[in-house]
């Protein structure tokens, strides 16, 4: 019943904001922040490794049906740009998820469920309060901090997968203009989405792997 709930949720807010604002890029962010939100909080109500991973699951495959309908819309987002968004909402899904094993009770996995999602939240909202460290960086490592806060910011990877000829300079709009000095006073290098989906992805495994090795330590036979 979880899974369908989580699938259902899913699909009715991100088909809802289609249907509702009709605008593709809208869309897409709505959809990225209800995965990162949703993956690790249906998970956290999990009662085992599996059903945690299926109810996290279930959130990134619904995500797919709003993604299908997107790319037949129209030039804005191909079948090839869905294909990569849905790779992006995998790995930062399965990042928040294994945070969430970390858990060793149910209380303790929703707390890290907050967790996981406020710190890919706030890592997508890293142009907004990493001045300070940009700014105090020498310049050879201004750009490579630039390129890190980029790297590791899933909406940034995102908007890379719209066509070419849907143009979306992050730069250049007020908010992030006025705000950030990322592509006013340090320069934005282009970023492949799959660096995104490949931090994401280092991320989620090493966790996944401290979360088996704790398991395994607390099932060991003669640990209390």
């Amino acid at each position: 019943m979880a899974i369908l709930i989580a699938a259902g949720t899913t699909v009715a807010v991100q088909l809802g904001t289609y249907f509702i604002f009709g605008e593709i890029v809208l869309t897409l962010l709505v959809a990225l922040g209800w995965v990162v939100v949703a993956a690790p909080v249906f998970a956290a109500g999990g009662r085992s490794v599996i059903d945690a991973l299926l109810r996290g699951g279930a959130v990134i495959d619904a995500s797919a049906v709003v993604l299908i309908v997107s790319a037949s819309a129209g030039p804005a987002l191909g079948p090839v740009g869905a294909i990569e968004i849905y790779l992006i909402f995998c790995s930062v899904a399965l990042a928040g998820c294994s945070l969430v094993l970390l858990g060793r009770n149910v209380i303790s996995r929703h707390v890290l469920s907050v967790v996981a999602a406020s710190l890919i939240l706030a890592l997508a909202a890293g142009p907004f309060w990493v001045n300070g460290i940009i700014t105090s960086a020498s310049p050879p490592w201004r750009e490579r901090v630039a390129f890190g806060v980029r790297a590791c910011n899933p909406v940034f990877a995102t908007t890379e997968c719209l066509s070419d000829g849907t143009t979306f300079v992050w730069n250049e709009r007020p908010i992030l203009y006025e705000y950030t000095v990322l592509g006013r006073d340090v320069p934005i290098r282009a970023t492949a989405w799959y660096v995104t989906v490949g931090v994401y992805s280092v991320f989620a495994f090493a966790v996944g792997a401290i979360a088996a090795v704790r398991r395994r330590e607390r099932h060991r036979p003669g640990r209390e």
